[in-house]
């Protein structure tokens, strides 16, 4: 609720003595109106649907791997999990070390082969996938967990018997295994996509919101007018519309879930 009152008042930090005046909708118009804002919304889409899909696929990828017998398996399965241990901050530094100009891994690697050295979080063109890079580098581990503990559930009866008829193990998979593992795949995918959505840490270590707009997603646009500009009231109606983005988000998600649930059910 008091969220809610700071959305549809004029609150500007440092300026309290002022008052708060009510001023209705105004923030939320004045948001609408921002072309920024959209710009921002444009760039966390792209965030949620990169990082998603490619920690799913890496993800998956894994486990399928990792679902099996073999001598080591417990100890490269911690491995991997590692990168999902370490703090988005501590994740965010290290990533900003490994693009430097002046030293970083990346670049050494590059003019190795004969690569010229590139601008990676100073480019408005590779700034994005950069921090792309490294959240699918720390968050795919999380993925793969959930989707072998799924794998692991699944009874082997139904899979035997497939292939006591004679199915192939595409056909197994894609007839089989993928339908028994919606449910779980679905709330790896949902939880991936609230994280994503709302990502700060590695942004604000890694770019700033910068070069330029071009890594300025919702929680920097969002923190930028709070603590830079000193909009609170503005900063407070975008975090409201990010909650009800989330949301819908999240909605069509968990029915599926639901659904998916029953089905495996009967």
């Amino acid at each position: 609720m008091y969220g809610i009152n700071l959305s549809v008042r004029r609150v500007i930090l440092f300026q309290l003595d002022a008052g708060q005046p009510f001023i209705g909708f105004d923030n939320f118009i004045s948001i609408l109106n921002d072309a920024t804002f959209f710009t921002a919304l444009y760039l966390t889409t792209i965030l949620v649907v990169t990082t998603v899909g490619i920690e799913l696929l890496l993800g998956l990828a894994l486990a399928l791997l990792l679902n099996r017998e073999f001598k080591g398996v417990g100890l490269v399965t911690t491995a991997l999990l590692m990168p999902m241990m370490m703090a988005p901050i501590v994740v965010g530094l290290m990533w900003k070390f490994m693009y430097s100009y002046d030293f970083g891994i990346f670049q050494y690697l590059l003019t190795s082969v004969g690569i010229p050295k590139m601008l990676f979080l100073g480019s408005g063109s590779l700034a994005l996938p950069s921090i792309i890079a490294a959240d699918v580098w720390q968050w795919s581990p999380f993925m793969m967990l959930i989707i072998l503990a799924g794998l692991r559930s699944i009874p082997r009866e139904p899979i035997e018997a497939a292939m006591m008829d004679g199915a192939s193990g595409v056909r197994v998979f894609a007839d089989i295994t993928l339908p028994l593992l919606k449910p779980v795949v679905l709330i790896a995918v949902l939880l991936r996509a609230i994280d994503s959505f709302r990502m700060f840490d590695q942004v604000f270590i890694m770019t700033r919101g910068g070069p330029g707009i071009s890594t300025e997603v919702l929680s920097m646009y969002t923190y930028l007018r709070a603590f830079a500009y000193y909009y609170v009231g503005y900063a407070t109606a975008i975090a409201l519309i990010m909650l009800y983005a989330i949301s819908v988000i999240a909605t069509p998600l968990i029915k599926q879930i639901e659904n998916s649930f029953k089905m495996k059910g009967t």
